[in-house]
């Protein structure tokens, strides 16, 4: 029996539009592409959320492989990335809010820097939430099944009661792994989404 709803946070909680961050700054296609590429798709936004890096030297990174025009650029985007990139997902939050209604535990389970914790308090999202593991703070990043295993004894859960929900399939094959279910979501399906859990009789 299912007791304990996992979620993660990228394209789950809240929808990524990186694209969004950028293209308030420039419509030139070939400075969104060297912005995305330097930002958003290099090592260093990774080792951000691993808790590897500083924000600082981050940027420092990024800057040095873009054209000196767009290094302002690039250090606005820094600051304001959750703002303008991540976008609330109502229909999961109203899913969470009805489980919780109906006894449900939920967790944060996800792969994120050091500044995301503040945002969510921010954007009043724990609320919503029983516990938090987040990547940075841990420095362990998910596909690595010791996360799921800190969050199992952080939280005192059996990972057969817990369900994972995450856009990545490679994280929910590691959720398996180590016991828990697990479900790949797209939040462009929703529907599909409610209608495939119920073989997990959650009382929605």
């Amino acid at each position: 029996m299912i007791k304990n709803i996992v979620f993660d946070l990228g394209n789950v909680v809240f929808k990524l539009k990186f694209e969004n961050v950028i293209n308030n700054f420039t419509q030139k296609e070939d400075e969104i592409k060297a912005l995305k590429k330097a930002i958003f798709d290099s090592d260093e936004w990774l080792k951000l959320d691993d808790g590897a890096i500083s924000k600082e030297d981050a940027i420092n990174i990024m800057i040095s492989n873009l054209p000196e025009n767009l290094h302002n650029t690039c250090r606005e985007i820094m600051k304001c990335w959750t703002k303008e990139g991540l976008i609330l997902n109502e229909q999961t939050i109203e899913f969470i809010k009805k489980i919780r209604q109906n006894g449900y535990n939920t967790f944060i389970l996800s792969n994120a820097p050091l500044e995301i914790p503040e945002f969510l308090e921010k954007m009043n999202v724990l609320q919503y939430f029983d516990g938090k593991i987040i990547s940075a703070e841990e420095k362990i990043s998910k596909p690595d099944t010791r996360i799921y295993e800190l969050l199992l004894k952080r939280f005192n859960l059996v990972p057969e009661e817990c369900l994972f929900i995450d856009d990545r399939r490679e994280n929910i094959e590691s959720a398996i792994k180590c016991g828990l279910n697990g479900y790949v979501f797209n939040y462009n399906e929703f529907d599909k989404f409610l209608e495939e859990i119920k073989k997990y009789n959650i009382n929605i």
